[in-house]
C-alpha cells in the first residue's frame, strides 16, 4: 500500500502509458463480424490517468482510449488499483473513449474476436498508470468552466441538431509550470467507420492539441448514446484523419480558452460516492419468442452476420429465461459521482442519450457526464425513443448484450438515481 502524503491544498498529478494493442487484434464495433483485424496504427492508444488528493481523501480518474469494459472487469481493475495504492474503490474512476478504433475488450458477440493475451495485461497497465499519476502529485489550483462548442456531434437518431449536448466541460488543474486538463464533451468516436485502423480519435486529437500548448489532458466521454461526428451528416464513410483532428483542435482550442474564465481554488472538497442499482427489463411472455426472434431479424438485417447475433441472443434468453421472468432486472449496475469543489462527475456504465444529461445539468450546472464509466451494459435510451418499434438503441443493441430491452421507466430510473448520488456529495 503506498503512502498518504495528502496536505491542506489540492494536489494533482498526471500519468500515462501505451495500450496500443498488437497488429492484428481485432477492433470493435460498427457491425457483427466483420474481420477487422488491425493493420496499421494511426495513433497509439494511452491509458491516462489523473490524480486528486485532498487534506482527506484521494480521487483517481482514468481515461482509456477503449471502447468499452464489462462491469466485472472494470471490478476487477478497480479492486487491484484499490488494493496496491490503497485509494478506496469507490474514489476509483475508470471511463473509455469509446474509440471505434479501438481493440475489442468486452465481450460481445460479433464485435471483435478479444485478443485474451492483450487483455490480461490491461490491468496491471491500468494500475502503472494510476502509479505514475500519484508519484507526480503536486499543489495545483482548480478551475472549473463550461463553453459552448462549434458542434462536432449530431443526433443521428434524428438527423438534426437537437437535441445534443453542446458544452465543453473543463476542469483546469494549474500548476506551477503547467495545467493538466480534464476534458468532457459528448460525440461517438467514430470518425474513421469500420476501418483496419488503430486510432484515439477526437479525444486523442483533442489530447495530443493540449500536449502541443506544454500541458497534458485527458478525456472523459459524455452521454454520446445518440451523438455521432457531424462528418457522418455528409458522408458515413470516408473520413479521414485530418477530420477527426479538426474536431481535436476546436475541443483544445475552447478549452485552453476557457483557463481565461474560469475561477481557481487551491483548497476544495473532494468526495465520491458509488450505488449498485438494477434496470427494468421488459421481460416478453416464452410463448412470444418466436416473433421476437422475427422481429430481431428484420430490424438487424442491414447488418451482414446479424442471424448470428440473434440466435446467440435466443440461446441465452432460452437458457435464462426463468431466471428473467422472476427477477425482470439488470442488477449490479455501478453509479458512480465525485465531487472536486463546485465541480461534479457523474458516471454512468452505458451509451447514455445527451438529454440525459441535458435534464441532470439542470439540477447540478458544473456537472460532466462521463459514459463507459466503470464497464458498459448497453445503451440507456429516453423514454420518448420507445416510442420508435424500430428504434436501434432500444430495440436492437440490447441483442447483442445478450439481453431483453429495458423498459421505457429507465430514463426516469436514472435521473432519480443520478440526482440521489448527486445531491449525497
Amino acid at each position: 500500500m503506498e503512502k498518504n502524503r495528502a496536505t491542506d491544498y489540492l494536489q494533482a498529478g498526471y500519468g500515462e502509458i501505451d495500450i496500443t494493442p498488437p497488429l492484428g487484434t481485432d477492433l470493435a464495433g460498427f457491425g457483427f463480424y466483420l474481420d477487422r483485424r488491425a493493420t496499421i496504427v494511426r495513433d497509439r492508444l494511452k491509458a491516462r490517468s489523473l490524480c486528486l488528493q485532498g487534506k482527506k481523501e484521494t480521487i483517481l480518474i482514468l481515461s482509456l482510449d477503449l471502447l468499452s469494459l464489462s462491469v466485472d472487469f472494470a471490478d476487477r481493475c478497480r479492486r487491484q488499483i484499490s488494493r496496491e495504492t490503497g485509494i478506496p474503490f469507490k474514489n476509483i474512476l475508470l471511463a473509455c473513449t469509446h474509440t471505434h478504433s479501438g481493440p475489442a475488450v468486452q465481450p460481445l458477440p460479433g464485435l471483435g474476436k478479444i485478443n485474451r493475451e492483450y487483455v490480461r495485461r490491461l490491468s496491471g497497465l491500468f494500475l502503472e498508470a494510476a502509479r505514475k499519476a500519484r508519484a507526480n502529485l503536486a499543489e495545483a489550483e482548480v478551475g472549473f468552466q463550461a463553453e459552448a462548442v462549434e458542434p462536432i456531434g449530431y443526433n443521428r437518431r434524428l438527423n438534426s441538431f437537437s437535441p445534443i449536448d453542446p458544452w465543453l466541460k473543463t476542469g483546469i488543474f494549474k500548476q506551477n509550470k503547467r495545467a493538466i486538463f480534464l476534458l468532457n464533451y459528448a460525440c461517438h468516436a467514430v470518425t474513421l467507420g469500420p476501418t483496419k485502423e488503430i486510432s484515439s480519435d477526437w479525444p486523442g486529437a483533442a489530447v495530443k492539441e493540449i500536449e502541443r500548448s506544454g500541458n497534458q489532458a485527458l478525456v472523459l466521454q459524455g452521454f454520446c448514446g445518440d451523438i455521432d461526428p457531424v462528418t457522418y451528416l455528409n458522408r458515413r464513410l470516408g473520413a479521414t484523419r485530418e477530420d477527426y483532428y479538426l474536431s481535436g483542435r476546436i475541443i483544445a482550442a475552447r478549452a485552453l480558452k476557457s483557463v481565461k474564465y474560469a475561477k481557481f481554488q487551491k483548497e476544495v472538497v473532494l468526495k465520491s460516492a458509488e450505488n449498485r442499482i438494477r434496470l427494468p427489463l421488459s421481460v416478453f411472455p416464452w410463448e412470444d419468442l418466436e416473433r421476437e426472434t422475427a422481429a430481431a431479424l428484420e430490424a438487424n438485417k442491414q447488418f451482414l452476420h446479424a442471424a448470428r447475433v440473434i440466435s446467440l441472443w435466443r440461446k441465452k434468453i432460452e437458457k435464462h429465461y426463468k431466471a428473467f421472468a422472476s427477477s425482470p432486472w439488470l442488477e449490479n449496475v455501478p453509479v458512480q459521482a465525485i465531487r472536486v469543489g463546485e465541480m461534479r462527475i457523474l458516471g454512468l456504465p452505458a451509451e447514455a442519450f445527451c438529454s440525459l444529461g441535458l435534464k441532470l445539468r439542470e439540477k447540478f450546472p458544473s456537472l460532466m457526464t462521463a459514459g463507459y464509466a466503470n464497464g458498459d451494459v448497453g445503451y440507456l435510451p429516453t423514454e420518448e425513443a420507445y416510442l420508435n418499434p424500430g428504434d436501434y438503441a432500444c430495440y436492437c443493441a440490447p441483442k447483442f448484450y445478450g439481453l431483453f430491452n429495458f423498459t421505457p421507466a429507465v430514463e426516469k430510473i436514472l435521473i432519480e438515481e443520478s440526482s440521489r448520488i448527486l445531491s449525497s456529495i
